[in-house]
């Protein structure tokens, strides 16, 4: 019991910043513009008409900027656009669109690799039974990789229809891939 004792109070916070100047490839900042992103994404809505399976596009402004300043270390603004089909065999198609932001939960992650974020966006849903629903999501997700050129992150999110939520209402998975052309 003593030795847990001592072990407690001798640790302390890990450090991990960057050095002052970025002399290494994680801690140099970076900003990349009109990312190109390709998703695999599954809903399971709360009725049983789902759960809905399928891919879609994403284009997006991506950053990393390992440093003590204000803000997220890591994080992206974007816009999808998905189309899904219901595991059910009548259920048509789903189109399902979004735009928001992911941002880091740490201000300097000074790693590629693991870094947790919050999402939270704006969009809406369109299948020819149900019509045009506007919605709202947030989750979480991991930057499973996150370099200047390619990102690759999963997340998982509360979907809250503003209309027939108990019927559209659920949670979403999203795996997507990302890559800097320039």
């Amino acid at each position: 019991m003593l030795a847990v004792s001592i072990v407690l109070a001798a640790a302390a916070a890990a450090r991990a910043d960057c050095p002052t100047t970025p002399d290494d490839r994680v801690c140099r900042p970076w900003t990349a513009l009109l990312v190109p992103t390709a998703f695999g994404v599954i809903y399971a809505p709360h009725d049983d008409k789902g759960p809905w399976v399928g891919g879609g596009v994403e284009a997006a402004v991506a950053w990393s900027d390992n440093s003590q300043a204000f803000g997220p270390s890591h994080g992206k603004l974007r816009f999808d656009i998905g189309a899904l089909g219901s595991t059910q065999a009548d259920q048509g198609a789903m189109a399902m669109y979004r735009g928001g932001a992911q941002v880091s939960f740490e201000r300097n992650a000074s790693r590629e690799f693991l870094i947790p974020y919050f999402a939270a966006d704006l969009g809406g849903l369109w299948t020819k039974q149900t019509g045009s629903h506007l919605l709202g999501d947030g989750g979480l997700g991991l930057y499973l990789l996150d370099r200047r050129a390619a990102i690759v992150d999963l997340e998982v999110d509360v979907v809250l229809p503003f209309s027939s939520a108990g019927e559209l209402g659920g949670v979403r998975a999203q795996l997507a891939v990302s890559y800097a052309l320039w």
